[in-house]
C-alpha cells in the first residue's frame, strides 16, 4: 500500500540505498531558535483574509492541485504542488492571490477528522518572493506554531550544492480561528487557519514543506538493516521478526536486542533466560514523526559499542515495536489507521482483523505475564504538538486518588514509588526532559491507551507515555531552542541510560568507566 513517488523519491524515502551518513544529513542540522512572532501579525492576518470580501480585485480564487484530479492544468505563473508519496499529506491546493495559497489537508482514512499533519512538494517558485501558505482546515483549538515553532523545509537544490538538510523555515507564522464551516450534513466543527510565509531561495528548486522532520516506513526499514549489519553478531543479539501483517498488508517489524551469552555453560544461559524484559513501541500515531526519531536514537544506541549499551543488554533483553501503525505513517495520516479508529484507544478489547499490530502486541505482553516474564518497563513513544519539552506520562493509584479528590483514604494504601524512578533520573541527565511535566493520573478517558491497559491488566509498575514536543525547550540548556532530529535522537540514548537505575547490582554497574560515560552530573547544565 505504499504511495508511489514521481521521479526522485522524497529525503529519506530511498529504502535499501539509505546510507546512514546521508540520512543523519538529512535530517537536521544545527540548533535552530524558536521563532520569533512580530507584533499584531495575527491581527495583521486576519485582516488580510477579511481584505478578499472587501477588496476581491487582486483574488485569484483558482484551484491549481487537486489529489483527485490529476488532469487538472495548473497555470504557467503558479506554484506547483505534490502529495502522491509516502507520508504526503496534502487534498487540494487553490491559489487565493499571485503569491497566497490556501491549502486543504487530507482528513484521516475513512474518517473526516484530525487534520494536522501535512508534507508536500512545492515547485515552480520566484526566489526571493515571500509566498503565504495557510493551512485552513487545521482543528486543534491552539498550536505550538503561536509559540516559536515553524514547519521544516527540504530543498532538492540545496541538497545537491552539498547541504541536504531539514532545517526549520518560516515567518509571519500564527494559528487561528477561521470563518470556514464543514459541508451540511457533517458534524460541527470549527476549523483554525495555519498560516506562514517562506521565501524560497533558488528558481527551478523542488522544495518539501512539513509539519516536523518525516520518519517514513521505508527509512525505519533500511535503518533497521543497517543495524543489523552493524553489529557484532557474537557481542549483539539483534534479530527482526515480524510481529504481523497490517490491514493493508504491510509488515509491522518486532526486534529483539540483548547481550549474546559470554558461553554456554549452565551459569551464563541461566543468566540469558533470567533477564528482565523491557517492551518498548512507537509511532501508533502517524503524525508523531518526533517519536520515531528519539526511537532511532534508542535503536542505535542500544546497538552500539558504548559501555552503557554493552550494560543495558547484559541486564535486559529489548523487545522493541518500532511503528505500530505502518499503514498511517505510509499514507500520510495523523491519528489513525485506515479503519479510522485511534489505536491507542483500542488496547482494552482489540480486534484482530481491524487492529491487528495492537491485538498482537498485546498478546506478545500477555503471553509474557503468562511465563512469568512480566516486563520490567513498558514504554510507548509519542509526540505532543501542545507542550514543549519531553516528559513521561506514567500510573499511580495513590496521585489518581489524590487528584480526583476522592473520599477514600489513601493512607493505609500501599504502594512501590518506583513508579517515579526512570523520571526522576531522566531529569538528571536529559536536557530536554522535565519531570514537572510529569504526571501519573489514571484518566478514565485514557482507560484504553496502552499505558493504563499494560499498568491495570499485567501489573507492569513503570508503564509509560513518553511524550516529545514538536516544538522545543523552555527549560534546561535547549531552552528558547527548537528541538531537532539529534536532540530527539539523544533523547532515545537518554531513555536508554535512565534504565540503568533499575539494576539491581547498582555498585557493580555503576562502575567507574559507566559513569564517565553515563554524565550523571547532568542536572548542572539545566
Amino acid at each position: 500500500m505504499v504511495r508511489e513517488a514521481r521521479g526522485q523519491a522524497p529525503p529519506g524515502q530511498r529504502g535499501d540505498e539509505l546510507d546512514d551518513e546521508e540520512d543523519a544529513e538529512e535530517s537536521h542540522h544545527g540548533h535552530e531558535p524558536m521563532a520569533p512572532r512580530k507584533p499584531h501579525v495575527q491581527r495583521q492576518k486576519v485582516f488580510e483574509d477579511v481584505q478578499r470580501f472587501l477588496n476581491p480585485d487582486d483574488i485569484i480564487d483558482q484551484v491549481v492541485f487537486d489529489l483527485e484530479d490529476s488532469s487538472l492544468q495548473c497555470p504557467s505563473d503558479s506554484l506547483r504542488f505534490y502529495s502522491k508519496f509516502e507520508c504526503g499529506n496534502l487534498r487540494k491546493a487553490v491559489q487565493v492571490r499571485r503569491y497566497e495559497y490556501d491549502l486543504i489537508l487530507n482528513a484521516d482514512a475513512n474518517c473526516n477528522q484530525h487534520t494536522q499533519w501535512f508534507y508536500f512538494e512545492v515547485s515552480n517558485m520566484v526566489p526571493s518572493t515571500p509566498y503565504r501558505f495557510n493551512v485552513i482546515n487545521c482543528e486543534k483549538s491552539n498550536s505550538q506554531f503561536n509559540y516559536g515553532m515553524q514547519p521544516v523545509l527540504y530543498s532538492v537544490r540545496e541538497a545537491l550544492e552539498g547541504r541536504p538538510h531539514w532545517v526549520r523555515s518560516g515567518t509571519e507564522i500564527c494559528y487561528y480561528r477561521n470563518h470556514y464551516c464543514p459541508a451540511r450534513g457533517r458534524r460541527r466543527t470549527t476549523f483554525y487557519t495555519l498560516t506562514f510565509t517562506i521565501a524560497f531561495k533558488h528558481s527551478e528548486d523542488v522544495c518539501y514543506l512539513a509539519y516536523h522532520y518525516p520518519y517514513t516506513y521505508s527509512a525505519l526499514k533500511a535503518n533497521l538493516k543497517l543495524l543489523q549489519r552493524s553489529v557484532d553478531p557474537t557481542k549483539v543479539f539483534f534479530q527482526q521478526q515480524v510481529l504481523c501483517s497490517t490491514l493493508a498488508g504491510n509488515v509491522c517489524p518486532v526486534v529483539t536486542i540483548t547481550a549474546c551469552p559470554a558461553s554456554r555453560s549452565w551459569r551464563d544461559m541461566h543468566q540469558l533466560r533470567n533477564r528482565p524484559c523491557i517492551v518498548l513501541t512507537c509511532r501508533v500515531h502517524p503524525g508523531e514523526s518526533n517519536a520515531s526519531w528519539v526511537m532511532k536514537g534508542t535503536l542505535e544506541f542500544l546497538c552500539s559499542s558504548d559501555p552503557v549499551a554493552q550494560s543495558l543488554r547484559e541486564a535486559f533483553i529489548f523487545k522493541i515495536i518500532p511503528m505500530l501503525n505502518p499503514d498511517g505513517v505510509i499514507n500520510g495520516t495523523n491519528r489513525c489507521d485506515l479503519n479510522g479508529e485511534d489505536l491507542n484507544r483500542q488496547w482494552s478489547k482489540p480486534d484482530p482483523v481491524l487492529s491487528p499490530t495492537i491485538y498482537h502486541t498485546k498478546g506478545f505482553l500477555y503471553y509474557l505475564n503468562s511465563i512469568g516474564r512480566t516486563p520490567l518497563v513498558f514504554c510507548d513513544y509519542h509526540g505532543h504538538s501542545r507542550k514543549k519539552n519531553v516528559f513521561l506520562y506514567g500510573c499511580s493509584l495513590k496521585e489518581t486518588l489524590w487528584q480526583s479528590g476522592s473520599s477514600v483514604n489513601t493512607m493505609g494504601l500501599k504502594e512501590d514509588p518506583g513508579y517515579r524512578t526512570i523520571s526522576k533520573t531522566l531529569d538528571s541527565i536529559a536536557p530536554a526532559f522535565s519531570f514537572n511535566s510529569c504526571n501519573y493520573l489514571v484518566e478514565k478517558s485514557r482507560s484504553s491507551t496502552a499505558r493504563v491497559v499494560v499498568w491495570r491488566e499485567m501489573g507492569v509498575l513503570r508503564s509509560y507515555t513518553m511524550e516529545s514536543t514538536h516544538n522545543g525547550c523552555d527549560q534546561g540548556i535547549y531552552k528558547g531552542l527548537q528541538t531537532g532530529t539529534r536532540e530527539l535522537q539523544e533523547m532515545g540514548l537518554k531513555f536508554c541510560h535512565s534504565l540503568l537505575s533499575l539494576t539491581k547490582d547498582m555498585k557493580a554497574l555503576y562502575s567507574t568507566r559507566t559513569i564517565n560515560h553515563i554524565d550523571l552530573d547532568h542536572k548542572s547544565h539545566k
